[in-house]
């Protein structure tokens, strides 16, 4: 596919006054009446989803009754829409999960890697699935197969009832009637390529229906659940009020105000992560949602100040736009 989307730069690195790093992207607004404004011109160029995708897959639990279902708590949910970061706090939970749908670790068909988190790496000579940050996502996947009587062993398969209906979900979230480009997650789940405008809406179509409260109100509630320890979509939710967040590979992170009914979808090319939070927590203040000593807290987890080894102020990074 030819690529004909025009990214901006929305943030620069300095040091001793000089411009030494700059930080190229989008930014997709969309408001409640469908209005869409862009920083940076995606042109509709399709992006794929990666883990942006989860709360979207896992808003299957509203057609089938899941929650009652397996009695699923808040805390549950959140943790099968997240990217959690292989806490014992999470694997505890999916272990759970997975036993009271008479399953277990080895079914799960997500890679065992290492967990997202630094201090739990060190603790492992051998990691479980349970430790993939997307294994919230498998579980709830093989729940949904049982509750349905569908394939556990073929679950990843793109012609799989499960995955057919996630597909079909996420074209009517996104407004979209256009085929998507597909491709695999690092996982090894299905994976869809939307554009970042259709991402937006979608991510306002999920959040702001009641239908899908259940998913709203357990990543609201549950903000750890969805990431963990230095997670940016964990700190986003914990220190704002009304914002769910969700981040994804490849320099994605969507926010929606649930309050205002408003959302964003942030990419940036080279995906630098400190990059991608110091963009949306500007986003957050320009925009007017959060207050001042939110965006203080955030600032303080992560500073805008570059500094040495030996901690000397040396420059620091600054944005470009303005919303």
């Amino acid at each position: 596919m030819q690529i004909n989307f025009y990214p901006e730069v929305l943030l620069i690195q300095t040091r001793n006054g000089l411009t030494e790093l700059e930080f190229s992207g989008f930014v997709v607004y969309c408001d409640g009446t469908k209005n869409i404004k862009t920083i940076g011109n995606p042109n509709r160029y399709p992006f794929f989803q990666r883990s942006c995708a989860k709360p979207m897959q896992a808003s299957l639990i509203t057609d089938f009754d899941t929650k009652n279902y397996f009695s699923l708590t808040d805390k549950e949910i959140a943790l099968c829409c997240g990217s959690h970061t292989g806490e014992p706090v999470h694997l505890e939970i999916l272990r759970g999960l997975l036993k009271r749908a008479g399953l277990c670790e080895k079914n799960l068909k997500c890679p065992a890697v290492a967990p997202l988190n630094k201090e739990e790496q060190k603790k492992f000579s051998e990691y479980s699935p349970l430790h993939n940050n997307c294994s919230g996502k498998h579980t709830l996947m093989l729940l949904l197969c049982r509750q349905n009587g569908w394939d556990i062993e073929n679950y990843l398969d793109f012609e799989h009832p499960l995955q057919k209906l996630i597909y079909k979900r996420i074209k009517e979230l996104c407004e979209t009637e256009s085929e998507l480009p597909s491709t695999r997650d690092g996982c090894g789940a299905p994976n869809w390529a939307v554009p970042l405008e259709q991402q937006a809406m979608g991510f306002l179509n999920l959040f702001c229906d009641e239908k899908y409260a259940e998913i709203k109100n357990a990543m609201l509630e549950n903000p750890y659940m969805v990431g963990g320890y230095d997670r940016q979509d964990t700190d986003i939710m914990t220190y704002t009020e009304g914002i769910a967040a969700k981040a994804g590979a490849g320099g994605l992170l969507s926010l929606v105000n649930t309050n205002t009914r408003e959302s964003l979808m942030i990419k940036l090319i080279d995906a630098d992560m400190k990059a991608r939070i110091i963009i949306a927590i500007e986003l957050l203040k320009q925009l007017n949602w959060a207050d001042s000593n939110s965006i203080k807290n955030l600032l303080n987890l992560y500073p805008k100040n570059v500094l040495t080894e030996n901690g000397e102020y040396v420059g620091e990074f600054v944005p470009q736009f303005s919303f």
